[in-house]
């Protein structure tokens, strides 16, 4: 392992930028993460593997201090005046800074500047001490504090810093001792949030331009932690509350904290500073009479350093009281603390959509569309087309989850929990909790919109298991219902008539029907009385780069040109097939199969890797020469990467979506009903030109879309029996101010669900039996 930085997770990481100070050739530099925080990334070019990065990271050397595991606990109240003119709790920190700055030293704490960017500085007067006053719950940008700290020490400077642990941890790593003119402050931390998420606030909800000022708590409207007030330039006040603000949300409920924040060693004790300081919250459960409407702070004194400077504020103090350290335990006092469980979610919607939205629907654990399939199918096909439609969803800017399979059963769960689909699913994609099918009805509670497909999901055979929710039989009216690209997987449909007159009432109630196959369009109007349109099937939809990024940190397969061989099901005709390519092509064969495997048969099927992700099924794909296979997908990404490639018909799963999509591309003649045809028939093991091909699938991709997209956006009319008229409307809309053309938030408006609500009978309201209201 080399000796710098750059392996440090980001759950270990604090940012804290110790390690870009220390490096001696300018190796480091703090760069944003899409998170929005900051990480050390090393240019090796210039790195010389020092390890001096590593020997002041606080994550890496770990807590090392001779504070006490005991300290004084005292409350602390600074002078009313004080705590009027913008001090966020009880006014410690003036108290401290002022004596340090008649001492002749700096104070170095954290600012807002007029663009919102929140960043340590350095003061050497009281007059500049304003900004450093009040909350930020914004991690900080350190900048260039670390040395010029170090500048004021060695002239002699008195130096007071205040910051979150990790930070006073990181610049006692970086002086590389405790000189007895620093003096550090630790705040009680929460853990913050990013620059990116707090400007995303800023700009969604106001337009950051028209913003004059923002405080974070502003007592004005109390003492509390859950308040913050914006101040537009127009002169009008917004008032944000946890109850409703979005920010306040996420921070009150952790939603958007750093990572290292969920297990932190410097929020226990002992603690890293020389004091530690806080808003007092559990005061009022210890002692009522000490509190204050101004704020009243919590004041740990963790050695002699910090207990000789507490008798210089002392006589300033308007309350100064020692209590037990366990009045204050309503403050975290622990390493643990607790993320959200919907965080990681929050930072993926961040991508896609708005902060707004984001916030909502994590804390509600709602989501856009619901999709319902055979994800969690044992080929690797089943998931390749599923997080295709996923990927493609949020690229609109909706949120996508996962429905589980209808009635699952533990033990099924269990037996499919090594399956590459669904190790894949719980990583990539957002699975919701197994619902009996007496309770899928409960998904309305959380989804907007339903989508069924891609996939066999109307194979009566393959369907059958899940009763009828692949006709969205649970779905309620008022919900959007569609189907993208599902497949009978024949050209004949094998319910019983009973059956079809059922599902016929269902699918009669989809909002918009897309099959994958020509013949697929015709069953739905023949039997079921809807009109349905062909489309491509979603890995097309969502293009080669989606996929290629899962494959960046593979390793390719083998050096020498091979033959990828994928095959659901295996028969002495398929296998006499590809030795017949083997040996006309003189490459080696790597074979992956779907569900098939017994020991022994390397012999004849080439080389088998066992229990390869489905990341690795795409790589053995990409960087194959050939392909042969059976399946469905295998075809398609053959396609998808403009690989030379034939197809073993496979009858028994059907035959209808590979003439279909091979008549589209005109490649009918890939396809072999007998695997053994490939012997006679020429032209097989040649490249194929996919200049044309490539034309066709642009245009098909751009039709889908445009399909997908009508479908998901168009307004929804339903009618129901109520006693009120009503119209309902998304709350999420853009607000009443300019929106430039290449904002996100014409991208990723949310679907606009009207309800046009019916009267009951007008018998009915004149019987008396319903109230109403003219």
């Amino acid at each position: 392992m080399k000796k710098s930085i750059e392996h440090l997770g980001k759950r270990e990481c604090y940012g804290c930028s110790a390690c870009q100070h220390t490096c001696p050739v300018k190796a480091i530099d703090m760069k944003q993460d899409k998170e929005g925080f900051g990480y050390p990334v090393v240019n090796n070019d210039l790195c010389i593997e020092c390890g001096k990065c590593t020997r002041v990271c606080p994550s890496i050397q770990g807590k090392k201090t001779d504070n006490t595991s005991k300290p004084e606990c005292y409350a602390l109240q600074a002078p009313d005046s004080v705590r009027k003119s913008g001090s966020a709790s009880g006014g410690a920190f003036v108290l401290l800074a002022e004596a340090i700055l008649e001492q002749g030293g700096v104070v170095c704490g954290v600012v807002m500047d007029k663009q919102f960017k929140v960043y340590h500085t350095i003061v050497d007067n009281k007059q500049a001490l304003q900004p450093l006053r009040g909350s930020k719950y914004v991690q900080s940008d350190l900048r260039q504090v670390f040395p010029e700290i170090k500048k004021y020490l060695n002239k002699g400077k008195k130096v007071l810093f205040t910051g979150t642990p990790c930070q006073v941890a990181g610049l006692k790593n970086y002086i590389g001792s405790n000189p007895e003119n620093l003096l550090t402050v630790d705040l009680v931390c929460h853990g913050p949030t990013s620059q990116l998420v707090f400007e995303r606030y800023l700009e969604e909800n106001f337009g950051k331009e028209n913003v004059e000022k923002f405080l974070f708590r502003p007592k004005a409207y109390g003492y509390n932690g859950v308040t913050c007030e914006v101040t537009l330039k127009n002169g009008k006040k917004y008032v944000g509350h946890k109850d409703f603000d979005v920010l306040e949300q996420g921070l009150f409920h952790s939603l958007c904290l750093r990572q290292t924040c969920e297990n932190c060693v410097y929020a226990e004790l002992p603690r890293i500073g020389d004091f530690t300081m806080g808003d007092f919250w559990g005061l009022r459960f210890y002692k009522p009479e000490l509190t204050s409407p101004l704020g009243t702070s919590v004041l740990l004194v963790n050695n002699e350093k910090a207990r000789d400077f507490l008798k210089l504020i002392a006589p300033k103090c308007k309350l100064l009281e020692q209590t037990p350290f366990k009045a204050a335990l309503r403050n975290r006092f622990r390493s643990q603390g607790h993320a959200h469980p919907e965080r990681e979610r929050f930072f993926e919607m961040l991508s896609y959509t708005t902060m707004n939205k984001a916030v909502t629907y994590c804390m509600h654990r709602r989501y856009d569309v619901g999709i319902l399939g055979i994800w969690y199918g044992t080929g690797y096909g089943s998931i390749a087309t599923y997080y295709g439609l996923a990927k493609v969803l949020e690229k609109m800017g909706l949120s996508v989850l996962m429905i589980e399979k209808p009635g699952i059963q533990k033990e099924e769960k269990q037996l499919q929990a090594e399956r590459p689909s669904r190790i894949f699913a719980e990583k990539h994609l957002h699975v919701s909790s197994s619902y009996s099918l007496e309770n899928m009805h409960m998904l309305n509670q959380i989804c907007d919109i339903f989508v069924v497909g891609s996939n066999q999901v109307w194979n009566y055979g393959v369907g059958k298991s899940a009763g009828r929710s692949f006709m969205l039989d649970f779905a309620r009216n008022e919900k959007k219902k569609i189907s993208i690209a599902s497949s009978f997987g024949h050209s004949v449909d094998f319910r019983g008539e009973l059956d079809q007159i059922i599902d016929r009432m269902f699918l009669k109630q989809f909002d918009a029907v897309s099959v994958r196959e020509d013949s697929a369009v015709g069953l739905c109007k023949s039997i079921f009385g809807v009109q349905a349109e062909r489309i491509l099937d979603p890995v097309f939809l969502a293009g080669r780069q989606i996929y290629d990024s899962l494959t960046r940190k593979l390793s390719i397969p083998e050096s020498e040109p091979y033959i990828f061989s994928y095959i659901l099901d295996p028969t002495p005709e398929k296998e006499q097939a590809l030795e017949y390519i083997r040996k006309k092509t003189g490459k080696k064969v790597i074979t992956v199969f779907g569900e098939s495997y017994a020991p022994g048969m390397e012999e004849n099927w080439g080389s088998i890797p066992e229990n390869i992700s489905f990341p690795e099924w795409i790589n053995h794909v990409k960087n194959s020469s050939y392909i042969f296979t059976d399946s469905c997908q295998g075809m398609n990404f053959s396609v998808l990467y403009q690989k030379p490639f034939v197809i073993a018909g496979n009858l028994r799963r059907g035959m209808t979506r590979f003439h279909s999509f091979l008549k589209l591309i005109h490649l009918e003649n890939h396809l072999l009903k007998n695997p053994t045809d490939i012997k006679t028939k020429e032209g097989l093991l040649d490249s194929i030109d996919y200049t044309e091909i490539n034309r066709i699938l642009k245009k098909e991709k751009e039709r889908s879309l445009k399909w997908i997209h009508n479908a998901v956006f168009s307004p929804k009319v339903t009618t129901e029996y109520q006693v009120f008229d009503a119209e309902i409307t998304s709350p999420f809309s853009v607000q009443d101010k300019h929106v430039p053309e290449d904002s996100y938030y014409k991208r990723n408006l949310p679907v606009k669900i009207i309800q046009k609500i019916r009267r009951k009978s007008q018998s009915l309201l004149e019987d008396g039996k319903i109230p109403f209201r003219k």
